[in-house]
């Protein structure tokens, strides 16, 4: 079998969780006796292999690390990092964020793309979103969209 590197693997594990909850949306909309409903059953099968043999190649290669707990939704902060080019919001978010950050800016994204890139950004991943403080601000970015979904300042 080839070798693969940590990023490759870590990269491939993040599209097939992208692809699991894709599938489990879609899934959501058939009926039980359809067939897009077992085709999705059986894709989803081979998604959930497949994450666990890469979620077991990555706890090898690297056990002691945060990597090993992508499987459980904990992931590393470097899987955000990675992805900042797929940063996006809605019109009603970047609002939001303007609003509550009193921000004076056109482009929002661009602006959380800076914060969260700051050396003293806390990047924590809870569920399906990930929380990142800096200073006196909190972003929420959802983990499976890269979706800026809100900011506000911290008390």
């Amino acid at each position: 079998m080839e070798k693969y590197t940590t990023e490759e693997l870590t990269e491939a594990l993040r599209a097939i969780n992208s692809i699991i909850h894709k599938c489990e949306k879609a899934q959501e909309k058939f009926p039980e006796c359809k067939s897009q409903h077992t085709l999705l059953k059986n894709q989803l099968k081979a998604m959930y292999i497949s994450k666990a043999l890469i979620t077991e190649a990555l706890s090898k290669i690297e056990p002691d690390t945060e990597t090993k707990n992508i499987f459980d939704d904990s992931c590393s902060s470097e899987l955000l990092l990675s992805n900042l080019d797929q940063l996006h919001t809605t019109n009603l978010g970047a609002e939001r964020i303007r609003k509550n950050l009193r921000l004076d800016t056109d482009d929002v994204v661009d602006w959380c793309r800076g914060i969260i890139k700051a050396a003293n950004a806390n990047i924590t991943r809870k569920g399906k979103n990930w929380y990142i403080a800096v200073d006196d601000c909190e972003i929420t970015v959802n983990a499976h969209s890269y979706t800026v979904i809100t900011a506000h300042r911290l008390a």
